[in-house]
This record gives structure tokens, sequence and C-alpha cells, in this order.
């Protein structure tokens, strides 16, 4: 989850100053993320965890990487930009077929399976408000960039 922040965070950080060490840093977190995300591209909660615990996943670690992949991909030029926008996509995709509250009145939230802070057994599995902000704000992203297709 650390790494959604960081990529989202530093795409951010380029947006409002310029700084080219803001952009080539986000470009390498999104390249560590992309390459991390587990077959139905939503993250674990941890990279690094071992065992069942590194099974666990975040939906909001998801829509954040998402929102920030999309803003990269706006930053760099067209080659480059595909590569993130198609992560996003991927990623905005499975949270919307696999891990949405569609079908349940019962929910509050948007998008089911964020974690908080597993360490300290704090908000694990749940709905999280943020990550329904991220990925509100992935989807109005997507809009903006032009037509995409989910397969």
């Amino acid at each position: 989850r650390g790494a959604a922040w960081a990529l989202y965070g530093l795409s951010l950080a380029y947006h409002h100053t310029g700084k080219q060490s803001y952009l080539n840093a986000s470009k390498q977190v999104a390249h560590f993320f992309l390459t991390r995300l587990p077959e139905d591209h939503v993250p674990h909660w941890d990279f690094r965890a071992p065992g069942e615990v590194g099974e666990i996943r975040d939906s909001s670690a998801g829509s954040c990487a998402a929102s920030g992949l999309l803003l990269l991909a706006s930053q760099v030029d067209d080659l480059e930009a595909h590569v993130y926008r198609n992560g996003a996509i991927r990623i905005t995709e499975s949270l919307y077929r696999n891990y949405g509250t569609w079908d349940n009145a019962e929910e509050e939230g948007l998008l089911l399976h964020g974690t908080s802070n597993y360490p300290e057994n704090r908000n694990i599995d749940v709905p999280l408000i943020y990550g329904d902000f991220f990925y509100i704000e992935a989807l109005a992203r997507l809009k903006e960039a032009g037509p995409f297709y989910w397969e």
C-alpha cells in the first residue's frame, strides 16, 4: 500500500512543481508496483508480507494506484502513457468486477476488501472511504482521458 501512495503522491508532486525528480521517482514506483500485482491486478496489502498474511488484499491501494497511474500517464509521452494507462484500466476493471458492492445493499462503501492496518488488526477486509474516493477519482480520470473498454 505504501507503493500506491508513493506513486500517487509523487505524480501529484510533479503535477504541482514540475520537478523532474518527482516524475522520475513516480515512474520507478509505478514499474515496481505493476510488476508485483497478482493475477487479478488488485494489490496485496503488503508486497513483502510472508505467507497467508501476504495474501490479504487492499482495494484502497489499488484504487489509489490506478488514479496515480492515470495522472502519471497524462505527464509522459504516448509510448510510456500506454503502460500506465493500461495498468490503471486493468486495476479499475478488476475493482469493478471483483470488489464492488453493487449487489450488496447492506454495505456502506463502494469497494470491498480494503485493509487499513493489519499489524494493529484495524479495518481489515472492509470498505474504506479513501478507497472509494480514489476509485471515483480514477473513473473520472479515465473518462477525461477518452474512451476506454474493459475486456
